[in-house]
C-alpha cells in the first residue's frame, strides 16, 4: 500500500460526503469562473487589448494589472465560498488543506519538488522547442504576442503574475488543497487524484483541438496535473507541488528548455529509485477498485455541463439547486476532516 499522508481517517468517510462534495466543487468553482468573468468585460485595458491581440501597443504592465484583478476576483469568490463550506462543516485545519508541515513520506518537499518539476517540464519544454525550430502546430494568441516580448522588467512582472510566481500558489491551494482535499472526504485517493485531475484539465479545454502543439501541450498538462495531486497525497502537503508548479511556468529561452530536459534526464537516472517507487506508487493507488467512483461521478458532472449548455437560461435555476444540495450536505454531514 502507498503511503498517503493526505487524506481523512478512511472510516469516516460516507455516501453523502461522496454525493455532496462534487456538488460543492461545481457551486464554488462555477460561482469562481463566474467571477472572473464578469469582471473581465469591466477591466480597462483588457488582458487582450493589453497584449497588442487587437492590433494596438503592447502594454504588459496593464496586462499584469488586468490578471491581477481577474485572479482576485476569481480566487476571492473561490476563498469566500471555501471558507463558508469550511464554517459549515468543520473543515478548518491545516492539514484538511494541505498546508501543514510535510509529513514523513516525503521528508525532503524540496528536492522532492525539484526533482518532479523537471520531470514534468520535459513535454512543455519540447513544445517549446519545437515550436522555435520546427513548429509542429499553431501558438495560442497569448503564446504569439509573448514570443516577440523583450525580456524587460514589464515582462517579468506581467510573467510573475500570469505564470510562475501567483499562478501556481493559487491553482494549488484552489485544486489540490480545496478541490482534492474535498474530494477525499468521499472517495479513495485513487478517485480523488484523477477527478482533480479531469475537473482541472477542463478549464484548460482551449489546448484540446487537432493540433499537434496544442495536443501535445494539453498531454503534459494532464501529466503534470497527476504528478502534482500524487506529490501533494504523499506529502500530505502542497508545498512539492507549488515548487514543481513554479518550475514548470518559469520563462525559458530555447536553450535552457534544452538544458532542462537535460537536467530531467540527469535527475532520472540519478533518482531511479526513488521515481520508479513514486511511479509504482502512483500506479497501485490509481488501478485500485475504489477509483472507478471517479467514472459515475465525472459523467454526471458532464452531464450537468451539457444540461447547462443545452438549457442557458435556466443556468441560475441549476445552480441554485446545486447550490441547496451542496448546503444541505454540509449541514447534514460534518467533515470528515473534523477531528
Amino acid at each position: 500500500m502507498t503511503p498517503i499522508a493526505f487524506q481523512p481517517d478512511p472510516g469516516r468517510r460516507h455516501w453523502i460526503q461522496t454525493l455532496a462534495g462534487p456538488l460543492e466543487i461545481v457551486c464554488v468553482m462555477g460561482a469562481s469562473l463566474a467571477a472572473a468573468m464578469l469582471i473581465g468585460p469591466m477591466i480597462s485595458p483588457g488582458l487582450g487589448e493589453a497584449l497588442g491581440l487587437g492590433g494596438g501597443p503592447r502594454d504588459l504592465l496593464a496586462g499584469a494589472r488586468a490578471l491581477a484583478l481577474q485572479f482576485g476576483a476569481q480566487y476571492g469568490v473561490l476563498a469566500a465560498l471555501a471558507l463558508v463550506f469550511a464554517l459549515l462543516r468543520g473543515r478548518r485545519s491545516a492539514r484538511a488543506y494541505a498546508i501543514a508541515t510535510p509529513a514523513s513520506p516525503v521528508t525532503r518537499p524540496l528536492r522532492y519538488g525539484i526533482v518532479l518539476g523537471l520531470v514534468i517540464s520535459v513535454i512543455p519544454s519540447l513544445v517549446f522547442i519545437l515550436q522555435e525550430i520546427a513548429p509542429i502546430g499553431a501558438d495560442t494568441p497569448i503564446w504569439a504576442a509573448l514570443r516577440t516580448a523583450p525580456w524587460d522588467l514589464d515582462f517579468w512582472i506581467f510573467m510573475a503574475v500570469g505564470s510562475f510566481l501567483v499562478v501556481p500558489l493559487i491553482e494549488e491551494l484552489g485544486w489540490r488543497s480545496y478541490v482534492m482535499g474535498r474530494l477525499l472526504e468521499g472517495f479513495g485517493p485513487g478517485a480523488a487524484l484523477m477527478l482533480t485531475t479531469l475537473l482541472f484539465a477542463l478549464l484548460h479545454v482551449q489546448y484540446l483541438r487537432l493540433d499537434a502543439a496544442m495536443l501535445l501541450t494539453f498531454f503534459g498538462l494532464l501529466i503534470a496535473s497527476i504528478g502534482l495531486g500524487f506529490a501533494t497525497l504523499r506529502a500530505g502537503t502542497i508545498w512539492p507541488a507549488v515548487i514543481a508548479h513554479v518550475m514548470i511556468n518559469l520563462p525559458l529561452s530555447t536553450e535552457l528548455h534544452a538544458v532542462r530536459i537535460a537536467l530531467a534526464l540527469l535527475a532520472l537516472i540519478v533518482f531511479r529509485k526513488a521515481v520508479a517507487a513514486e511511479l509504482a506508487g502512483l500506479v497501485r493507488l490509481v488501478f485500485r477498485l475504489d477509483t472507478l467512483w471517479a467514472i459515475p461521478v465525472l459523467a454526471g458532472i458532464a452531464g450537468l455541463v451539457g444540461w447547462a449548455t443545452v438549457w442557458p437560461a435556466g443556468l441560475p435555476h441549476i445552480a441554485a439547486g446545486l447550490g441547496g444540495l451542496a448546503l444541505a450536505g454540509a449541514l447534514v454531514r460534518r467533515s470528515a476532516w473534523k477531528t
